[in-house]
Protein backbone atom coordinates (compact mmCIF):
# COMPACT_ATOMS: atom_id res chain seq x y z
CA UNK A 1 0.00 0.00 0.00
CA UNK A 2 1.53 3.50 -0.84
CA UNK A 3 1.62 5.75 2.39
CA UNK A 4 2.20 9.75 2.14
CA UNK A 5 3.61 11.03 5.63
CA UNK A 6 3.62 15.00 5.50
CA UNK A 7 5.23 17.33 7.32
CA UNK A 8 3.33 20.80 8.59
CA UNK A 9 3.84 23.58 6.36
CA UNK A 10 6.58 26.39 7.19
CA UNK A 11 6.01 29.61 6.12
CA UNK A 12 9.03 30.85 4.81
CA UNK A 13 10.81 34.54 4.75
CA UNK A 14 11.45 34.28 0.95
CA UNK A 15 9.25 34.11 -2.39
CA UNK A 16 9.11 30.35 -3.92
CA UNK A 17 12.14 30.67 -6.41
CA UNK A 18 14.72 31.34 -3.82
CA UNK A 19 13.18 28.56 -1.47
CA UNK A 20 13.70 26.09 -4.56
CA UNK A 21 17.12 28.05 -5.15
CA UNK A 22 18.49 26.64 -1.67
CA UNK A 23 16.97 23.73 -1.07
CA UNK A 24 17.56 22.30 -5.38
CA UNK A 25 21.43 22.28 -4.79
CA UNK A 26 22.20 20.32 -2.47
CA UNK A 27 25.83 21.45 -2.18
CA UNK A 28 24.13 24.05 -0.10
CA UNK A 29 22.91 21.56 2.43
CA UNK A 30 26.42 20.59 3.84
CA UNK A 31 26.98 23.83 5.78
CA UNK A 32 23.77 23.04 7.50
CA UNK A 33 24.93 19.68 8.98
CA UNK A 34 26.24 19.65 12.45
CA UNK A 35 29.98 19.94 12.40
CA UNK A 36 30.63 16.96 13.02
CA UNK A 37 29.31 15.13 10.03
CA UNK A 38 30.55 17.81 6.82
CA UNK A 39 33.82 15.71 6.76
CA UNK A 40 32.13 12.38 6.92
CA UNK A 41 28.81 13.22 3.86
CA UNK A 42 30.10 13.68 -0.01
CA UNK A 43 27.61 16.59 -1.26
CA UNK A 44 27.10 17.15 -4.99
CA UNK A 45 24.38 19.57 -6.35
CA UNK A 46 22.76 16.28 -7.40
CA UNK A 47 23.52 13.96 -4.25
CA UNK A 48 24.39 13.64 -0.88
CA UNK A 49 25.67 10.58 0.52
CA UNK A 50 27.81 8.75 3.71
CA UNK A 51 28.19 6.08 6.06
CA UNK A 52 25.66 5.31 8.92
CA UNK A 53 26.03 2.03 10.93
CA UNK A 54 28.39 0.77 8.84
CA UNK A 55 25.76 1.29 5.56
CA UNK A 56 26.51 3.57 2.78
CA UNK A 57 22.97 5.25 2.17
CA UNK A 58 22.71 8.22 -0.60
CA UNK A 59 20.05 10.40 -1.95
CA UNK A 60 20.00 12.34 -5.45
CA UNK A 61 17.42 14.60 -6.89
CA UNK A 62 15.12 13.00 -9.20
CA UNK A 63 13.33 15.54 -10.58
CA UNK A 64 13.13 19.64 -10.49
CA UNK A 65 10.39 21.51 -11.02
CA UNK A 66 11.41 25.26 -11.16
CA UNK A 67 10.09 27.14 -7.93
CA UNK A 68 7.54 24.65 -7.15
CA UNK A 69 9.27 21.00 -6.47
CA UNK A 70 12.01 18.94 -5.93
CA UNK A 71 12.07 15.28 -5.85
CA UNK A 72 14.63 13.08 -4.08
CA UNK A 73 14.80 9.17 -4.28
CA UNK A 74 17.68 7.07 -2.30
CA UNK A 75 20.44 5.77 -4.50
CA UNK A 76 21.05 2.14 -4.75
CA UNK A 77 21.49 0.35 -1.41
CA UNK A 78 18.92 2.24 0.40
CA UNK A 79 17.01 -0.13 2.85
CA UNK A 80 13.88 1.43 1.91
CA UNK A 81 12.36 2.61 -1.80
CA UNK A 82 10.91 5.72 -1.03
CA UNK A 83 10.15 9.63 -2.64
CA UNK A 84 11.16 12.56 -0.55
CA UNK A 85 9.17 15.88 -1.92
CA UNK A 86 9.82 19.11 -1.27
CA UNK A 87 6.77 21.52 -2.70
CA UNK A 88 7.41 25.18 -2.40
CA UNK A 89 4.26 27.59 -2.93
CA UNK A 90 3.97 31.17 -2.82
CA UNK A 91 2.14 33.16 -0.29
CA UNK A 92 3.06 36.46 -1.43
CA UNK A 93 5.62 38.32 -3.47
CA UNK A 94 7.86 37.55 -0.94
CA UNK A 95 7.04 34.98 1.36
CA UNK A 96 5.73 31.14 0.45
CA UNK A 97 5.08 27.58 2.11
CA UNK A 98 7.30 24.98 2.56
CA UNK A 99 6.27 21.17 3.02
CA UNK A 100 8.20 18.17 3.07
CA UNK A 101 6.83 14.51 2.46
CA UNK A 102 7.67 11.03 2.41
CA UNK A 103 5.92 8.93 0.31
CA UNK A 104 6.88 5.20 0.39
CA UNK A 105 5.30 1.31 -0.47
CA UNK A 106 4.56 0.24 3.30
CA UNK A 107 2.78 -2.71 3.98
CA UNK A 108 0.69 -3.26 7.51
CA UNK A 109 3.67 -4.19 9.30
CA UNK A 110 6.01 -1.56 8.10
CA UNK A 111 3.65 1.03 8.39
CA UNK A 112 3.38 -0.09 12.06
CA UNK A 113 7.18 -0.10 12.85
CA UNK A 114 8.72 2.89 10.97
CA UNK A 115 5.00 5.04 10.30
CA UNK A 116 6.04 7.15 13.66
CA UNK A 117 9.63 7.55 13.18
CA UNK A 118 9.13 8.55 9.21
CA UNK A 119 6.55 11.33 10.85
CA UNK A 120 8.82 12.54 13.54
CA UNK A 121 11.68 12.90 11.00
CA UNK A 122 9.58 15.18 9.16
CA UNK A 123 8.74 17.20 11.81
CA UNK A 124 11.93 17.57 13.22
CA UNK A 125 13.26 18.96 9.66
CA UNK A 126 10.40 21.23 9.64
CA UNK A 127 11.03 22.22 12.78
CA UNK A 128 15.11 23.36 12.08
CA UNK A 129 13.81 25.30 8.70
CA UNK A 130 11.33 27.14 11.09
CA UNK A 131 14.08 28.27 13.37
CA UNK A 132 15.89 29.19 10.69
CA UNK A 133 13.01 31.65 9.88
CA UNK A 134 12.61 32.72 12.98
CA UNK A 135 8.79 31.24 13.41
Amino acid sequence: MLETFKSKDVEMNSPSWAVFASFSDLTQMKDRLPAEYRDKVTVTADTVEGDYQGMHLGMKVAERIPTSRIVMKPMEGFPLDFTLLFDIENITAATSKLRVSVVAEMNFLLKAMLGRKIQSILDQITDQIAARQGK
